[in-house]
């Protein structure tokens, strides 16, 4: 069975295929899926935002070549765990230490040679002791971990030739320079043991995600030394969350409403957007400024709807022909914003440049029915359904692994569907009371009834009553 088969098999059995009232939407985009996938994943541009209208993004679907509207739903960044790593590190002999001497205690003269990769290849310390076999001392050894790109170090794994029952402590201190030292594990105890058939081994040092360029070990004890002794680094490799790249966006720069606001500058965005980042470029060099920066949903909300969103100091400094201005600045979420604001602490002579970044809402859609697909949007007319896409793609992620992820669709050249005639909500429909139209249908037949019975009565009365009379 294939894996569209597997996907849209959830669907079919509680949702039938309805059509999607694309003549209710405004634009539509083309959706370019290369392959066969059972599942994709889209984007929203700008574009699509400009022309959105509910707050929720309801009116966004996806639609078959048939007009049929897709299973879709929102797309939440996955958090993922890669596993963790071993490296084996380079060892070398340390030389000894007065008793008591602390770890930060060192000030070490150094000899040290590499190979063309930057790696330690023969240390001398202080009395000029070469790179040795480190079995040949129960001292202290260093190891080299500079290799681990400064990844977290969760734990050290030792290896020995296990001739008899061993028993090792150790303590383990970090350095970046081989001058200044931390303690990261005051007392370690590894050990090999085999009595009555039973094994009983402990070969690791915790770390618990410790950073360091190089690593210490002291032997604590009086013990023979470990013989082929090799240490491997086990590394935690940090959760990664898979989600929409980060776009950059140039704001619009506008005129000053008013005279009262003439020291601020205005900018606006192609359409409501979630930003959390934002570049201030200014305009002339050798120029610093403290400025704040605000936003709001539109322009004529009210001036209370202005929010703070960063303050920091932008500048332009140039030596020779290198210009070097401030970096990005990391914002908070405050939902989307199309009007922005800056307002210099520091008068500025002219408008500098404003960029912001979003990372852009994703939807997941399933392959229902014949392509080419489209994404269509912007609507008062129509609201996107509830679809549970999860529960295809745990089936999907069952057969083809864990790691799998529908494929991103790229959007095409937007296409016009109804344009601004999208907007226009429908009439509301006539509010037809049926419990009224009952009684009243009651009132009339039960008139009619009685006039009924009187008529006859009136028509079989006796005729010599009628003459008495």
């Amino acid at each position: 069975m294939s894996p569209r088969l597997i996907a849209l098999g959830v669907f079919f059995a509680s949702f039938g295929v309805h059509a999607a009232t694309v003549d209710d939407y405004a634009f539509a985009w083309p959706l370019q899926t290369q392959g066969d996938s059972a599942a994709w994943q889209v984007d929203l541009t700008p574009e699509v935002y400009a022309a959105i209208r509910s707050e929720d993004l309801r009116d966004v679907e996806v639609v078959n070549v048939a007009g049929e509207s897709v299973p879709m739903a929102p797309r939440a960044a996955q958090l993922t765990t890669a596993a963790p790593s071993e490296i084996e590190l380079p060892m070398f002999d340390f030389p000894g230490r007065p008793p008591g001497a602390g770890p930060t205690d060192d000030r070490l003269n150094l000899a040290i040679e590499r190979d063309l990769d930057g790696r330690l290849r023969q240390l001398k310390i202080n009395d000029g002791l070469d790179r040795r076999d480190a079995a040949q001392t129960a001292g202290q050894l260093l190891l080299d971990a500079r290799a681990l790109k400064e990844a977290a170090i969760d734990s050290l794994w030792l290896s020995w030739d296990e001739s008899s029952n061993t028993t090792a402590q150790w303590s383990v201190s970090g350095s970046d320079d081989l001058q200044q030292w931390r303690m990261l594990n005051a007392n370690a105890t590894v050990l090999a043991m085999q009595q009555n058939g039973n094994n009983l081994s402990r070969r690791q040092i915790a770390l618990n995600g410790a950073h360091a360029k190089f690593l210490q070990l002291r032997r604590l004890d009086n013990g023979s030394p470990l013989p082929n002794l090799h240490i491997r680094a086990r590394m935690l490799m940090p959760s990664s969350l898979i989600q929409a790249a980060r776009v950059w966006v140039d704001a619009q720069a506008l005129s000053a409403p008013d005279t009262k606001a003439s020291s601020s500058f205005f900018y606006r965005l192609p359409a409501p957007l979630a930003v959390d980042a934002l570049k201030l470029e200014l305009a002339t060099d050798n120029s610093l400024a403290r400025v704040q920066v605000r936003s709001r949903m539109h322009a004529g909300d009210d001036a209370n709807a202005w929010q703070s969103r960063a303050e920091f100091t932008a500048f332009r400094l140039r030596q020779d022909d290198t210009a070097v201005g401030n970096d990005e600045t990391a914002i908070s979420a405050s939902g989307r914003s199309q009007e922005w604001r800056v307002d210099p602490v520091t008068p500025l002579d002219a408008a500098p440049t404003l960029r912001v970044a979003f990372r852009p809402d994703r939807f997941v859609f399933l392959a229902q029915g014949v392509g080419p697909y489209r994404l269509v949007a912007g609507s008062a007319r129509t609201r996107r359904g509830d679809y549970p896409v999860d529960a295809a793609l745990a089936q999907l992620r069952g057969r083809l692994g864990a790691d799998w992820q529908p494929p991103l669709a790229a959007l095409g050249a937007r296409v016009t569907l109804q344009d601004a005639a999208a907007y226009t909500p429908l009439p509301p429909p006539i509010h037809r009371d049926w419990k009224t139209w009952i009684l009243w249908a009651v009132l009339v037949g039960a008139a009619a009834l009685i006039g009924g019975l009187a008529l006859s009565l009136l028509k079989g009365r006796d005729p010599a009553a009628k003459r008495e009379s």
